[in-house]
């Protein structure tokens, strides 16, 4: 079943701060091997012979407390109160395994499941090696989790020793253990180590088994054996490029089962500014509407960089496909960009995750992870058009416009222009025209905005009540606004015949005003609200 198949997320953020935590700080210095003694003292015999009643306690426990009271004696204090932590503290670390990581060609790990850890590229003057789980090539993984496994058990010291060629390994968890590791070195050198319970005195150190001795090991060096091999992939679904390398994403088209029409996005920025007002993407269907900077980025960008908040299965059967909803899914999202690359990303159905966070299972085309995205970060699934669009109706710049055809009740202006911003000539129903009044008219237009969206509405059966149409130089834009009053207060408009926004019809009102001034001198009206 699919809840069976789902990783415990509790456990698996344990172990990555755990692991995360070795790879950079932790791992302890190699230190000198010290020589065996060929087996305990008679001193060493007779104590624990004389808290032999330690036997009454049973596994771990009494294991610990042995260990915690070798400790003591051999540093010369009677005092058994001391914790493990503290005594070994005082006491001078175990080397075990004095092989370096730089030179792991293989781990070889026994655990939850049986895996291998290879070295798939060997280092250069300008990378690190690479390594790989055999079997899982072609799985993105996250490398700082999965270069614990190469150095957490090289160059390994313990805390302590707690029993040489121990007979019982049950009570230290070590019968069965939790991972069973060996680590293959370039010079065909090889280290085993078996990891078994944490001491229930000290849940920092963990018992460890090599040829035969039990010892105590810090826990975080040892608990990244102990998963699976899909622990160790990233949870980044889709890596987002450095920024000298980012693409310019030229179009996103969002296909959901809750919608009758596609959201269709295109990069549309002529490199002139817009004052952070509108974004560089517009939205082209199901309407032509302009988007927000602020809301439209996590839409239009967000597949860069994408987290999920789990792995549920890597190399996905069709069957946890199906269960998932991914083979049909709820929502389609595809992202071009202008290095040629195209992304399929898939979200299925939804369920709530260990941790209570409501999820869509996620699959990116190429990528055989099945994953789980919180629904925060699934905005594709739930954004509606009116989420990410900018108030503006119109945004194109006043010295781009080739023509601006304007029509409110029997007032009709044409105006036609050429040139840039700095040298930019205008008519007015083919007459030459001040090139600042028009400035300031087209000013007002901008000041136009959308104040509730309405898609689908009906449009109503008469004439509009003004028109507004725009068409630029280099032939890019080319759209017509349409103004329908509904009553004394408000009214639609449409953006190419399909209807877009309400706004106040106090609006059209100074638009016909403003257009009957045109040739005096009179200050234009530039807000209407």
């Amino acid at each position: 079943m699919m809840d069976e198949e789902k990783q415990n997320l509790s456990e698996q953020e344990e172990l990555a701060q755990a692991g995360m935590d070795t790879f950079f700080a932790d791992a302890p210095a190699a230190q000198a091997k010290q020589e065996k003694s060929g087996g305990m003292s008679k001193n060493v015999k007779a104590l624990i012979a004389s808290v032999s009643v330690l036997v009454l306690l049973g596994g771990g426990l009494a294991a610990a407390m042995t260990a915690t009271m070798l400790h003591d004696k051999g540093n010369g204090d009677g005092d058994s109160s001391g914790s493990v932590q503290n005594t070994t503290e005082a006491t001078e670390m175990i080397s075990l395994n004095e092989s370096l990581a730089e030179d792991v060609t293989k781990v070889e790990i026994s655990a939850k499941e049986d895996f291998t850890v290879y070295r798939s590229a060997e280092a250069t003057e300008d990378a690190e090696a690479v390594y790989s789980i055999k079997g899982m090539e072609d799985i993105p993984m996250n490398k700082n989790l999965l270069s614990t496994v190469v150095r957490n058990a090289s160059a390994l010291s313990a805390n302590s020793l707690v029993e040489e060629d121990a007979k019982d390994l049950g009570k230290y968890g070590l019968a069965q253990p939790a991972a069973d590791v060996t680590m293959h070195y370039a010079d065909g050198a090889s280290f085993q180590i078996a990891i078994g319970d944490e001491s229930p005195l000290d849940n920092t150190a963990t018992y460890c088994a090599v040829d035969g001795d039990v010892y105590l090991v810090k826990s975080t060096l040892m608990s990244n054996y102990c998963t699976e091999p899909s622990f160790f992939v990233t949870n980044t679904i889709l890596e987002e490029p450095d920024e000298a390398d980012y693409p310019i994403i030229e179009s996103v088209r969002i296909q959901r089962e809750d919608l009758d029409y596609d959201i269709y996005l295109e990069y549309a920025d002529d490199g002139e500014s817009s004052g952070g007002t509108v974004a560089a993407h517009v939205m082209r269907e199901p309407v032509f509407v302009y988007l927000s900077p602020e809301k439209s980025t996590d839409v239009t960008h967000g597949m860069f960089g994408l987290t999920a908040l789990e792995n549920t299965a890597v190399h996905p059967t069709d069957s946890q496909l199906q269960q998932a909803g991914i083979l049909e899914p709820f929502c389609t999202v595809e992202m071009a960009c202008d290095d040629g690359n195209t992304y399929q990303l898939y979200l299925g159905n939804t369920y709530t995750s260990a941790s209570g966070t409501k999820c869509y299972y996620a699959y990116l085309e190429g990528v055989d992870v099945l994953y789980g995205v919180s629904e925060t970060s699934a905005v594709w699934a739930t954004m509606q058009p009116g989420d990410i669009t900018s108030a503006n109706i119109f945004g194109t710049m006043v010295w781009d416009i080739a023509t601006l055809d304007v029509t409110a009740g029997d007032k009709k202006l044409k105006f036609e222009g050429e040139g840039n911003k700095d040298e930019y000539h205008v008519t007015k129903n083919g007459t030459p025209c001040d090139k600042e009044r028009f400035r300031l008219f087209y000013r007002f237009i901008l000041s136009i905005y959308g104040e509730e969206l309405c898609l689908g509405e009906e449009i109503p059966d008469a004439a509009p009540d003004a028109s507004i149409h725009v068409v630029t130089q280099d032939g890019e834009e080319d759209y017509t606004v349409k103004f329908y009053r509904l009553d004394h207060l408000n009214m639609m408009v449409t953006m190419n015949d399909e209807p877009v926004y309400r706004i106040r019809s106090s609006c059209l009102d100074t638009l016909a005003h403003n257009m009957e001034i045109f040739d005096t001198e009179e200050e234009f009206t530039l807000t209407w609200r």
